[in-house]
């Protein structure tokens, strides 16, 4: 059951010393600044931390400042990288992987990224993060993003990639391990550089993140300029002006994130956090829906941006799939709670505290706030049933909850998931194919999974999609992204095509010329 799994106590492996004391990440800074200026890049004042009236942060035109000088270090480090060999990169590539799916540093980022955040599940930190990296490295095994990519002998076109430049991408709190390091091994893939702008809440993170990718380009000769980070401290003006310089922006995680990506100027990438609405028909069991639907809600406390948020089902199956996900650990709000829960994510959404703030946290976090009977502090995740499709019951994204809604017949059920669901991913459970194809034609999500938890939308073993750190929902959210951020996404490519058909046209002189008149 889900309950036996999304425990708050630390799993076994990797994941053993989570309480263990964990760097900042100032001492791995610190030994490379005095040993190989692996550190800031050059030019950074620390002084300019600190506005001219005195109080913490940084003035905006300092922000600014600190922005292009770190772009500028990233810009000649890109420069170097692409004139790389296309097989040096792929050598680089796999040694980079290798450093960050290391036990050790897998265990040591999972520490830092549950000390730092207060966020997710601390005992399958080092199971995400080890699971991305796995399904990323397997990704880049089959995706090559330098050189010749493609060819096409029967069009006789040849496919060439090259790299963007330099990559900006913001850090959210819910993936202060998963985005920097997929997304160093993606960008370096296509010989681009990568800056990051942490969350405040991220920055430590982000920074051994940071190092670590650093370390290992040092030792193969890499331009560590390559991987790098704003300085702190961390700010909205800050990533703002990233994005603004960059080449390519990546705006992943709050509104405000988004919208920054959206507004910027620069090709971006912008996606949110909102989870995965699911359709179910009423024809797969509905203890199979609620054990996949289980995974996908509880995983990482809900902190994932394709966990199961919703899910819309037939009227008549409403009871029987209540009951499975209790007997998967769920506890059914009352109506009474769920006005509690309701009042709790309206504050969330003008407090972003830690303290106030329920994205992330765990089940038992929110059976105190909510006032909850015993019972309630034992499960592993709630379950509420809204009385419309407005207000914020709608969907549950971000925290270990999931909302089920009733319709009466499929195509009703269809309609509700594509008013409330986000675009970027979507599921359905389902015997019959076609119905498949009709969520997919309705909702028109850039991933749809089909009886899989919804964070399969991620790339998995079991299916077919690439490893995504990312999932955009194309237009429909105003994203240039419709899918997964995989690592052709980071390339720019050419197309080169050849005359593959000898043209004997009399008013040619021979194949290809250059039409000679009548």
């Amino acid at each position: 059951m889900v309950g036996d799994r999304t425990t708050e106590s630390n799993e076994t492996g990797a994941t053993d010393d989570l309480d263990e004391p964990e760097s900042d990440g100032s001492t791995a800074r610190n030994e490379l600044d005095g040993a190989d200026g692996l550190g800031e890049p050059e030019g950074t004042d620390s002084d300019e931390a600190t506005p001219r009236d005195g109080r913490p942060g940084a003035s905006t035109p300092n922000l600014s400042g600190r922005a292009s000088r770190t772009v500028d270090s990233a810009r000649t480090a890109a420069d170097e990288l692409a004139a790389w060999d296309p097989d040096d990169v792929d050598a680089l590539v796999r040694s980079v992987g290798e450093r960050l799916a290391d036990r050790e540093t897998v265990s040591r980022l999972a520490r830092s990224a549950a000390n730092e955040t207060g966020r997710g599940h601390p005992g399958t930190k080092a199971e995400k993060i080890a699971t991305a990296l796995d399904a990323a490295r397997r990704t880049l095994r089959d995706a090559p993003t330098a050189g010749v990519v493609d060819r096409d002998g029967a069009a006789g076109t040849v496919t060439v990639a090259g790299p963007i430049g330099v990559v900006g991408a913001a850090v959210p709190a819910t993936h202060p391990v998963v985005v920097p390091a997929v997304l160093s091994l993606y960008g370096l893939a296509a010989r681009n550089a990568v800056v990051f702008a942490p969350s405040p809440s991220t920055v430590e993170t982000c920074d051994v993140v940071v190092e670590t990718v650093r370390r290992a380009l040092a030792e193969a000769g890499a331009p560590t300029g390559a991987v790098s980070m704003l300085p702190a401290p961390a700010s909205k003006p800050g990533t703002d002006a990233l994005f603004e310089r960059a080449d390519f922006a990546v705006a992943a995680g709050s509104e405000a994130t988004v919208a920054a990506g959206q507004r910027c100027g620069t090709p971006n990438v912008a996606a949110g956090a909102e989870g995965v609405v699911a359709v179910a028909d009423g024809s797969v069991p509905a203890e199979a829906v609620a054990t996949r639907v289980a995974v996908g809600a509880t995983y990482d406390f809900g902190a994932h941006p394709a966990g199961d948020a919703a899910v819309v089902t037939v009227s008549p199956a409403v009871g029987p799939l209540c009951s499975a996900l209790e007997d998967e650990g769920g506890y059914v709000l009352d109506a009474a709670e769920r006005d509690r829960l309701r009042a709790l994510l309206d504050e969330g959404e003008t407090d972003e505290t830690a303290e106030a703030d329920p994205r992330g946290n765990s089940p038992r976090w929110l059976a105190a706030a909510l006032d909850l009977p015993g019972a309630a502090r034992e499960a592993a995740f709630l379950v509420a049933e809204p009385d419309g499709a407005d207000g914020p019951l709608a969907t549950l994204p971000g925290i270990p909850a999931v909302a089920v809604h009733g319709r009466d017949g499929f195509d009703a059920a269809t309609a509700l998931a594509a008013e409330v669901g986000a675009p970027h991913a979507a599921a359905v459970h389902t015997t019959q194919q076609r119905r498949a194809r009709r969520v997919a034609e309705r909702l028109s999500p850039g991933r749809l999974v089909v009886n899989q938890p919804g964070i399969a939308a991620t790339g998995a073993r079991s299916n077919g999609f690439e490893a995504a750190p990312v999932l955009g929902g194309g237009t429909a959210e105003g994203s240039q992204l419709c899918g997964g951020l995989t690592p052709a996404r980071l390339a720019r490519t050419t197309t080169v095509a050849a005359t593959s058909v000898v043209d004997e046209a009399a008013h040619r002189n021979g194949a290809g010329d250059t039409l000679r008149g009548p």
